[in-house]
C-alpha cells in the first residue's frame, strides 16, 4: 500500500492536506492520483473537491441506487461508493452532487435489519455472506452488503446495488385469497416462530410476518401480527393487546388523525391475526419512501429527545412542516394517556421527500405498558399517566377526549378478557380525573 493510500484510510481528504501530509507539490499529487488508477474516487466540485480510497466489499464498491415510485416503476437515483474506513460511503446522485456519509446514508439507515423480522433476516443471510447469525453485531458494511445482494422487498422505496434490482425485477407476489387466510396464516405464523423470514424485512419486535393478500375487496400489502397458538395468561394479554391497537387505529382514524388501515382475524384455535396495510406499498409493485424520525433527527438535529422536544426542533429548522409536529405531538400525548410506553424515535415516520417532510400515518399505537416481558411478567395495575408542560392545553385537550372514548370502549369490549377490561376501566377513571389538570394547563 502506497503512503498516499495509507492517508486515505483514516476517511477522505482535499489536495491542500495531502500535499501537506506528503510533503509533495500539486504536479507530484497529481500524478501520484493517476498511477492509483481506481482505487482512488475524487468526488466534490472545485474547492469541496476530496479524495476517497474505495474499500470494495467482496468485489464491489460501487452499488447502484433505485427508487420505487407509486406506479411501481424504478428510476435511477444514484450511486453509493464504499469507502474507507469502515462504514463510510459517498453518495452521487443524478444532478452529480456529492455527498460524504460516516455511516450508512440516513435515507437509507431504516433499512438494516431490525427488530423481530430484521433478526430472522439476518439469520437468514449470516451463512449465505459470512456474516453473524446476531444482528446486533453488524456493522453498516454488513448492512449494505445485506441491502445490496438480499434487499428487494425492505420498507420504503430505496433499492440498493444490482442483484437487489434484478431481485426485484423478477418478484411478482401471488396474493393470498379470503378464503385461505384461514390455514395460510396459522402457516405462515409457524413458520415466523420457527426462525425463517416471510416477506418483507421491516421493523418492530412483536412476531409478525408480511404478505400480499386479499384486503377490503382488493389485494394490498400487509403486515400481519399475530398471537402465539396456545392459550395461557400471556397469549391472552396479547390477543387483548392486538385488539387494542387495532381500537387504537380505528378510533385515531375516527377523529380524522392519519393511521394505518388494519382488520382482526381471529382462528378456529383462537390465535389472532391483525392485518394492517403497508402504507409504504401502492397496489402490487407501487413504492412509497419512508423515515422514521429517528433517521431524521440523527441527520439534521443529532438528538435524541421525545417527540415534542424533537418535532418542535426540527418544526423550527423547516425540516418538517408545522402540521406535522402537531399531529406528532398528538399523537405523543394520545400514548402517553392509553399507556404506550413504547414511543421511541422508530415509531414514528415521516414520508420521504424534499423538506419540508410530511408525517406518515400512525401505527405501532398501543398500551404497551401491558405487555408481557421477556420474563413473561405483566403489569396488572394502572400505569402511571402524567402531563407534559411542553404539550399545549389544545393538545392535551383532544388526547384526553379520544383517550377517554378509547379506554371505554375497551371496558366495554366483551372480546377482551375480563382481567384487561378491569385494567381499561381503571385507566378510564385515572384519565378522566386528568381533566381538570388539562383545564387549568396554558
Amino acid at each position: 500500500m502506497t503512503d498516499l493510500s495509507a492517508l486515505l484510510l483514516h476517511g477522505p481528504l482535499d489536495s491542500g492536506t495531502l500535499q501537506i501530509r506528503l510533503n509533495i507539490s500539486q504536479a507530484t499529487l497529481s500524478r501520484r492520483l493517476a498511477s492509483e488508477g481506481d482505487s482512488i474516487l475524487k468526488f466534490g466540485k472545485a474547492r469541496a473537491t476530496r479524495y476517497a480510497l474505495l474499500r470494495p466489499l467482496r468485489g464491489d464498491a460501487v452499488f447502484p441506487l433505485w427508487q420505487v415510485d407509486e406506479q411501481g416503476r424504478a428510476y435511477a437515483a444514484g450511486q453509493l461508493y464504499n469507502i474507507w474506513p469502515v462504514g463510510s460511503c459517498v453518495i452521487c446522485d443524478t444532478q452529480g452532487q456529492w455527498q460524504h456519509y460516516p455511516g450508512l446514508p440516513w435515507f437509507i439507515n431504516d433499512m438494516r435489519p431490525q427488530g423481530f423480522l430484521g433478526r430472522a433476516w439476518g439469520r437468514e443471510l449470516a451463512q449465505q455472506l459470512g456474516l453473524p447469525e446476531d444482528i446486533r453485531l453488524w456493522n453498516d458494511e454488513h448492512s449494505l452488503l445485506a441491502l445490496a445482494t438480499h434487499g428487494a422487498d425492505i420498507g420504503g422505496n430505496w433499492l440498493v446495488g444490482e442483484q437487489t434490482y434484478r431481485q426485484w425485477l423478477s418478484t411478482h407476489p401471488q396474493a393470498i385469497s379470503q378464503q385461505q387466510k384461514p390455514t395460510r396464516y396459522p402457516e405462515m405464523a409457524s413458520r415466523v416462530l420457527a426462525g425463517e423470514e416471510v416477506g418483507s424485512s421491516v421493523g418492530g419486535e412483536q412476531p409478525k410476518f408480511a404478505c400480499y393478500a386479499s384486503w377490503q375487496g382488493r389485494d394490498a400489502h400487509l403486515l400481519v401480527k399475530f398471537t402465539p397458538a396456545r392459550d395461557n395468561e400471556n397469549s391472552q394479554r396479547w390477543r387483548d393487546l392486538l385488539r387494542a391497537e387495532a381500537l387504537a387505529l380505528a378510533l385515531l382514524r375516527q377523529y380524522g388523525i392519519d393511521a394505518a388501515a388494519c382488520n382482526l382475524l381471529q382462528s378456529a384455535s383462537q390465535q389472532l391475526f391483525l392485518e394492517v396495510e403497508r402504507f409504504d406499498r401502492i397496489g402490487i409493485g407501487g413504492r412509497c419512501g419512508l423515515v422514521s424520525l429517528e433517521a431524521v433527527l440523527a441527520e439534521f438535529a443529532g438528538l435524541q429527545a421525545s417527540w415534542p422536544v424533537a418535532l418542535r426542533e426540527l418544526a423550527d429548522d423547516d425540516v418538517i412542516d408545522e402540521e406535522s409536529a402537531q399531529r406528532g405531538t398528538l399523537l405523543w400525548a394520545f400514548g402517553r394517556l392509553i399507556a404506550n410506553g413504547d414511543m421511541h424515535a422508530g415509531n414514528l415516520s415521516f414520508w420521504y421527500q424534499s423538506l419540508p417532510l410530511a408525517l406518515a400515518p400512525a401505527y405501532d399505537m398501543l398500551p404497551m405498558s401491558f405487555a408481557p416481558n421477556s420474563a413473561g411478567y405483566m403489569r396488572d395495575t394502572v400505569a402511571a399517566t402524567e402531563l407534559d408542560s411542553r404539550v399545549s392545553q389544545e393538545i392535551w385537550q383532544l388526547a384526553w377526549v379520544i383517550a377517554c372514548d378509547y379506554w371505554q370502549r375497551l371496558a366495554q369490549d366483551q372480546a377482551i378478557s375480563a382481567g384487561f377490561r378491569r385494567l381499561a376501566a381503571e385507566m378510564l377513571q385515572q384519565v378522566t380525573q386528568l381533566e381538570t389538570q388539562i383545564r387549568r394547563m396554558a
